[in-house]
């Protein structure tokens, strides 16, 4: 995003790319079965690994746009000369991928064999709808720049996104809501939440393609621990956005307005919004883990005095981790909640299973391809967005009802209110599950890139943020004097390392560069806009 690639930034994907196609079309060349031997359970091997070359092909698509296509096992000894493969234009490589995926489809067991545990007929239906969206809409919104193909085929992959959807829509998939939760959630916000802090996902078809984890197995993780201690992972401290934050909806379905002053106080922030910013964001009452640490997160005012109810009050405030030190902190005041499970024992404190593939992405997929068309009707958005608002307990009202949010994203260029809605349901629905970059790009989104940086939760001195620290401790109040915030006293944590906000290249940073490692074993490759 800071417009730091190197001529040599994509180095590692390309190679991750090709090398993991390599495997796979590796079996395929010496995949030899009788047919009388080939029974279902085979065919569906075979289609697993049709996804798999489907998955890495879109990989490098996102990342290089025009590749060569790896449709077989390349010259067997890899040399110099039998590698001279040309690019394809990426209209022809999303083609190739959707075209992967029909035959796996078709293949391929349904998500019920194995309880979503493998590959199956459905996720591959979702990943088909994924990359012709991506297609589509990379298609529309960069027509007139430099990564714009010869051919726009826009139309064409946002009607194979309706096509797809209407064939996956027969198979009867349902949200996971409070009404069917295996788990027994009594509201909407359980049941979203569940969608990612269970163990077991065999028993929610919702979840179409999982990923599980068995201590007993030797097959874990260190995600608990990692949130509830406000580590994201050991490249630094982090924290969730306020523009995230400010896109989640009222829980009457109406807009926020953020620039409310009411919005400097932390607990009015989460009160009566959309329950999924609750089980995204950590806010006043939800913990961040069971067992070993079980108080929950609890901003409000630290009081001075002796008596035995002040000292209660004092002993049950646990605000967000500002003023630890190196990753064991947090930058905006916003920790990850989404994953963490509330109710763990100590034997299932590292297993918590991974959702890869939800029913979720098609609906959203379907509502934004349809709006794309032109035929994004009442019945449309009933089916999607709808459907999505009242899993979560958010009242739904109708886009056209609503007009247009003047605190919605700017993306440069104007969106009607049904695609407003469409792609802020996308990013409540999808957040902290790896769409938002890919999002970003496919739409042409620099806007909300050059020159921005993201900011934090507010952390004036008349804040309850603030007056939750007892400042009367002097290292408690220079750990908060080294919080870096705006000059409105809103949290701004990347105004040093980014004085200038990220500097994104829009004529280039859109798409990584192909080495030169690789430009000179194959001279029929073209170097990507920007880099050449």
């Amino acid at each position: 995003l800071n417009g730091e690639y190197t001529a040599f930034s994509g180095s590692t994907e390309w190679s991750t790319g090709y090398q993991n196609l390599r495997d796979i079309n590796y079996f395929f060349n010496y995949y030899v079965i009788d047919e009388a031997d080939e029974n279902d359970n085979i065919r569906s091997l075979k289609g697993e690994a049709h996804f798999i070359r489907a998955y890495w092909h879109f990989y490098l698509l996102k990342r290089f746009g025009n590749i060569p296509i790896m449709d077989s096992f390349w010259d067997g000894n890899a040399t110099v000369e039998g590698l001279q493969i040309e690019q394809k234009p990426r209209n022809e490589v999303a083609r190739f991928i959707l075209k992967d995926l029909e035959d796996a489809k078709n293949l391929l067991h349904s998500r019920s064999v194995y309880s979503g545990f493998r590959i199956n007929k459905e996720a591959a239906m979702v990943l088909a709808m994924n990359v012709a969206l991506y297609e589509g809409s990379w298609e529309k919104y960069h027509a007139n720049d430099a990564f714009a193909p010869e051919t726009n085929e826009s139309q064409y992959f946002f009607e194979q996104v309706i096509t797809w959807g209407d064939e996956l829509f027969k198979a009867g998939i349902e949200l996971n809501t409070k009404d069917n939760d295996p788990f027994g959630a009594q509201s909407g916000a359980d049941a979203f939440a569940n969608l990612f802090n269970k163990q077991d996902y065999s028993k929610v078809p919702e979840v179409l393609f999982w990923r599980k984890y068995s201590v007993a197995e030797g097959v874990y993780h260190s995600v608990t621990t990692l949130l509830a201690s406000g580590v994201v992972d050991s490249d630094g401290a982090a924290g969730l956005s306020q523009s995230l934050v400010d896109n989640y909806l009222n829980v009457d379905g109406t807009f926020i307005d953020p620039n409310d002053v009411k919005f400097k106080d932390f607990n009015e922030t989460f009160k009566n919004r959309d329950p999924r910013l609750t089980e995204t964001v950590m806010s006043t009452g939800h913990k961040f883990r069971s067992a070993t640490v079980t108080r929950p997160m609890c901003v409000k005012e630290y009081q001075t005095g002796e008596s035995d109810e002040i000292k209660k009050s004092n002993s049950e405030i646990l605000s967000p981790y500002l003023t630890g030190d190196g990753n064991a902190r947090n930058i905006t005041g916003y920790h990850t909640a989404l994953g963490v499970d509330t109710t763990y024992t100590n034997s299932s404190f590292w297993d918590t299973g991974l959702p890869i593939i939800r029913y979720s992405e098609a609906l959203l997929d379907y509502a934004e391809a349809a709006e794309e068309l032109d035929m994004c009707t009442d019945d449309v958005l009933n089916k999607t967005i709808k459907v999505l608002r009242e899993r979560a307990g958010v009242t739904y009202i109708k886009p056209s009802e609503m007009g247009k949010d003047p605190n919605f994203s700017d993306f440069g260029y104007e969106i009607s209110a049904n695609l407003q809605e469409i792609r802020r349901e996308r990013r409540s629905e999808l957040a902290l599950q790896g769409f938002r970059f890919d999002d970003l790009m496919r739409w042409g989104a620099h806007k909300l890139i050059v020159n921005k940086r993201g900011k934090g939760a507010y952390l004036g001195e008349d804040g309850v943020l603030y007056k939750s620290f007892n400042t009367s401790v002097q290292e408690t109040a220079d750990a908060l004097k080294r919080v870096l915030i705006d000059n409105n006293k809103w949290m701004d944590p990347l105004q040093a390392l980014l004085p200038n906000g990220y500097q994104f290249n829009p004529g280039r940073d859109y798409l990584l560069p192909i080495s030169p490692d690789e430009l000179a074993l194959n001279k029929k490759l073209k170097q990507n806009p920007g880099w050449e």
